[in-house]
């Protein structure tokens, strides 16, 4: 047994000491999605025209800098054939940290090419479609957020 010879239980109790110190120094999450800060749920739906955005693509752009390193959190969802979408940052369905966010929707609908079908163009309006410019902005509570229906039209 390794730790134990030389200094007996003294030692093995400064190795785990160590151990615990350098763990809580290393900035570990403390979830198993390896976030290292909290994300909570967040559900919403788009419509086009009236219709379910069915596989268009939803991310959240926060609006607060980040510090220079740090990793910017996007989280994102696709739309599924009822409109409805669960936003996931980490994991699947995980949610998003809280915070006040600017929100892209692109969907670019398949197209027959040939034999095949392929990505077609983005069929919801270019303002949509960067954080700049997009009219959609939210703000996701430490809580579980139900978000307003986004109701997108071509005006």
């Amino acid at each position: 047994m390794g730790f134990r010879t030389g200094n007996g239980w003294a030692g093995f109790r400064g190795s785990a000491v160590l151990a615990a110190v350098l763990l809580g120094s290393t900035g570990c999450s403390d979830d198993a999605t390896g976030l290292k800060v909290p994300a909570f749920p967040v559900r919403g739906k788009v419509t086009f025209e009236g219709q379910p955005a069915a596989g268009a693509f939803v991310v959240f752009h926060p609006k607060t800098a980040v510090k220079p390193g740090e990793e910017v959190l996007k989280p994102r969802a696709t739309v599924k054939p009822d409109g409805e979408f669960t936003l996931s940052t980490a994991s699947d369905g995980d949610g998003a940290p809280a915070g006040e966010y600017d929100v892209t929707v692109q969907w670019t609908k398949p197209v027959k090419q040939g034999a095949d079908l392929v990505a077609g163009p983005n069929v919801i309006p270019k303002a949509y479609a960067e954080p700049a410019t997009t009219p959609l902005h939210v703000t996701v509570r430490d809580s579980d957020n139900a978000l307003e229906p986004f109701a997108i039209t071509k005006k």
